[in-house]
């Protein structure tokens, strides 16, 4: 069964805890918007193929495609300081290394689904005002 999302209460941005950060990809960028924007359309498309293929892996229970997929995606989460899900890839990178196929790592993956999706929207708002 794929992953679908439920009514895990993740979603909403605060100001003690926003979306996510650019701190680190403007510094990265030094402050160059044009390589800002380059980097969040980047995100944009390939970060929910990178969670539906999380999805789709973990559906056939393939635990190898979930934890290689989960690790390539990791940094890039933690670049843009996704801090609402940062421990929940760790640990399903951990459980999928484990081959721990429980209902804590579907939730898990329903949540990484939801908030790349809030992230996904917010950003096409911020920076390409959609």
């Amino acid at each position: 069964m794929i992953p679908t999302t439920t009514n895990i209460n993740t979603v909403s941005e605060t100001d003690s805890e926003k979306f996510y950060d650019m701190c680190m990809i403007e510094r990265l960028c030094h402050n160059n918007e044009e390589r800002i924007k380059k980097l969040v359309s980047v995100f944009i498309e390939q970060m929910p193929q990178s969670v539906e293929e999380i999805k789709q892996a973990y559906a056939k229970r393939d635990f190898a495609v979930v934890r290689k997929t989960a690790h390539r995606i990791k940094p890039t989460l933690s670049y843009y300081a996704i801090i609402k899900i940062e421990k929940d890839i760790q640990q399903i990178e951990k459980m999928a290394k484990g081959e721990v196929d429980t209902a804590d790592m579907e939730l898990k993956i329903i949540k990484l689904d939801i908030v790349v999706g809030e992230v996904v929207k917010k950003m096409k708002q911020d920076y390409f005002n959609n």
